[in-house]
């Protein structure tokens, strides 16, 4: 009896410990940050001028909220015309308990929702979240209507402004787009 109890109190010690290692390694992100970035197109000779924000912050004192907004500029490379396209994403993540560097995709519900993760095979992308240091990676695979794979990958590396932002889509293990930006904090 002596033994288990124990045991329990060493292993509730190392959980709340994880979920600490965790948070600490993510608050060095939070923050607002703005800039721009290029885009390279697999095969295209022309880039695309891209504004980018992200903003990162608490989520349920264990995790945290990514919100990302990036503007794709016009052929022209100005921020006016009909060919300006917005794309915000805002998504939140929990602290794997078996690993403090890797969060998990919070689910989506509320009070009177059923909580559900994402389900790949019904168009939703799966999405989680790496840290590494000084960068902060999120992973998102998706199967499109024609059941090919594609994969999303967001490296967010701190500097000593910001952040240096990169990103990749795969289809099919194929490059299909490249960006790679610079961030300022604003706070």
């Amino acid at each position: 009896m002596r033994y288990g109890l124990q045991l329990l109190v060493l292993i509730f010690g190392l959980t709340l410990g994880q979920v600490a290692s965790a948070q600490a390694a993510i608050e060095r992100f939070f923050g607002d940050y703005v800039g721009s970035g290029v885009a390279e197109r697999d095969g295209a000779a022309t880039t695309q001028q891209r504004d980018m924000d992200v903003s990162l912050e608490s989520y349920k004192d264990k995790g945290f909220t990514l919100k990302w907004i990036t503007v794709v500029r016009g052929n022209d490379g100005e921020r006016t015309g009909d060919d300006i396209r917005r794309r915000e994403i805002e998504e939140s993540f929990l602290p794997s308990e078996s690993n403090p560097n890797l969060f998990i995709l919070a689910p989506r519900g509320g009070l009177f929702t059923k909580a559900e993760l994402p389900n790949p095979l019904e168009g939703d992308p799966m999405r989680w979240a790496t840290i590494d240091g000084d960068t902060l990676s999120v992973y998102s695979l998706g199967i499109n209507g024609d059941g090919r794979s594609e994969m999303q990958i967001y490296h967010r590396t701190l500097t000593d402004n910001g952040m240096d932002v990169s990103f990749l889509r795969l289809q099919d293990e194929e490059i299909q787009l490249r960006v790679v930006g610079e961030l300022v904090k604003t706070n």
